[in-house]
């Protein structure tokens, strides 16, 4: 599918038939600045280029940011502290699913825009912030009785006040539909700087666990602020009926979905609650969390920059499948080597960066991570079936995983946190088989393509592996922690590379393809303005 075109151009149905309608194309498509830069033909290559590196710089910045955050108030604050807000973080990122509605989605698939579509959009996402508001509200009391802390019910109406503040899904959007990628990533390393240094002040007041529910409300409330200086979007009709009808015909595939994933990866904290100590539900929610820092970079890079390009090339599946299979590589180079080594160096690295007190969390955080491998490729999934429109495939597909999850968690569940953490695990792992099958019908590959797009990264994070445990079999009982980890970093990055070169060059080629591109764009912008200025900035 080529970029879209000018507003002149004649409408196309958005949806394909198995939808049952199409967002709205009868009305005038709306006129907005930050809209220009698509509408004059940006081509879609060196766009999904310079959006990759920014989505990714952008969120390797908040990943940075938040880990050395996470360092400083883990010294700060106990696993009984994280362990409250364990319970109540799940409740509330379940009902902002509600808010947002896949509709930011629906803003970026549409090949035209209006302004009663965006307007439509951003009151359905208001009033249902102010509804789930009081609904968390009314519910913070007997939440709390349930669990017999009474802390919950201030932490859980100071969490709620987030819903109310987001008000920033249509002009994110916008950004993301026109590719600008590096004025999101600017937005999200200053909220992110906000955020952890609201947990850090509030953590030395002696806030305690409310100090990691101010964080993300400074996050909003930051974001918010910021994406409507940027963007400078107002609405300015009122919502529409027939608006609503298509944006639901649209995203409701995808709610359902979201919902369903939701709770296949955070149930297990409100049912570990019942069982284990708050210091034990601590150590797993620390632990869970890490795991999902190179992860959930995969997810935000992929979600942002694949699904926008995608959206462009799905009357082109051959195309289509060939960019998918190039972001699964990049995107396992980057991630699966991350996961893996915090597998292996687990002890020393939970020791040197968190303190002895949170040992608790190493077991967990082992087998945790290993499941990051296959959630690189599941991380992709839904941008590919948006993409291609197939969101009834995609609900199926969250229903399945949240049947297994569940029963995953059960099975676990008498064995404590390392039995769920175990039978996460493998979950994840069959998982891959099940979300696999409806991208490759769609993206028209066989198992064959996939299976050796990822083989390069699989066969170098088992090279990985043994480097790391052999150090830590050697060294780990005569060297401080410090030094173990170290050298734990330094072999594996050297089994890695050096497996990648020999199995998968090509790989490797990709990466540096994309570096010297953004050094070389680097450079030329240098030299522009040494011509402009009259100085040789070389």
């Amino acid at each position: 599918m080529t970029a879209p075109g000018p507003a002149s151009a004649s409408p196309v149905p958005m949806i394909p038939p198995e939808q049952g309608s199409a967002l709205a194309e009868d009305a005038p498509e709306l006129q907005h600045p930050v809209l220009r830069r698509q509408q004059t033909g940006q081509a879609l290559g060196a766009g999904v280029r310079r959006g990759a590196v920014w989505a990714a710089g952008g969120k390797a910045a908040g990943q940075l940011i938040q880990f050395l955050g996470t360092i400083v108030t883990a010294r700060l604050l106990t696993p009984e502290d994280y362990g409250k807000a364990a319970i109540i973080l799940p409740l509330t990122a379940f009902a902002a699913l509600f808010t947002t509605l896949g509709l930011g989605s629906a803003i970026i698939y549409n090949r035209r825009l209006t302004e009663k579509l965006l307007s439509t959009a951003f009151w359905v996402n208001a009033v249902a912030g102010v509804l789930l508001t009081g609904l968390i509200a009314a519910l913070s009391i007997p939440i709390a009785e349930l669990y017999d802390l009474p802390l919950l019910t201030p932490l859980l109406l100071l969490a709620s006040l987030n819903f109310t503040l987001s008000l920033n899904i249509v002009h994110t959007a916008l950004l993301e539909r026109t590719l600008r990628f590096k004025q999101i990533a600017v937005l999200e390393t200053v909220c992110s700087v906000v955020s952890i240094g609201t947990v850090v002040v509030t953590a030395l007041a002696g806030a305690g666990p409310f100090a990691l529910v101010l964080g993300p409300l400074s996050y909003t409330i930051v974001r918010t602020l910021l994406s409507w200086v940027v963007v400078r979007w107002f609405p300015r009709a009122r919502p529409d009926r027939e608006s609503l009808r298509e944006l639901w015909a649209f995203t409701r595939g995808i709610t359902g979905f979201n919902i369903l994933i939701f709770w296949s990866r955070n149930a297990d904290n409100l049912l570990l609650a019942g069982v284990a100590s708050q210091a034990d539900l601590g150590n797993y929610s620390r632990a869970y969390n890490l795991m999902k820092l190179p992860v959930g970079q995969v997810q935000v890079v992929m979600n942002r920059v694949l699904f926008p390009a995608l959206s462009r090339l799905r009357d082109d599946r051959p195309r289509l499948g060939r960019a998918w299979l190039r972001a699964l590589s990049l995107a396992g180079m980057a991630t699966a080597p991350i996961a893996i080594g915090m597998a292996v160096a687990a002890p020393a690295m939970v020791e040197v960066l968190f303190g002895r007190r949170w040992l608790g969390m190493v077991v967990v955080l082992e087998l945790l991570a290993v499941s990051a491998l296959p959630q690189t490729l599941t991380a992709t999934v839904g941008s590919v079936l948006r993409a291609t429109g197939a969101t009834s495939a995609l609900f199926r597909l969250g229903l399945v995983t949240s049947v297994l999850s569940l029963v995953a968690m059960l099975i676990g569940l008498p064995w404590g946190t390392v039995g769920v953490a175990t039978a996460l695990t493998v979950k994840f792992y069959l998982e891959t088989l099940i979300f696999a099958r409806p991208c490759l019908r769609q993206t028209e590959l066989t198992w064959r393509q996939l299976l050796r797009a990822m083989r390069g990264v699989w066969v170098s994070c088992l090279s990985l592996a043994a480097a790391g445990l052999l150090v830590r079999v050697l060294v780990s009982d005569m060297w401080p922690a410090w030094q173990v980890l170290l050298a734990q970093i330094a072999a594996c990055v050297v089994a890695y590379v050096a497996t990648l070169a020999l199995v998968d060059r090509s790989a490797l080629a990709l990466a540096a393809g994309l570096v010297r591109r953004g050094l070389g764009r680097k450079r030329g912008k240098r030299r522009r303005a040494s011509a402009e200025d009259g100085v040789d900035r070389d």
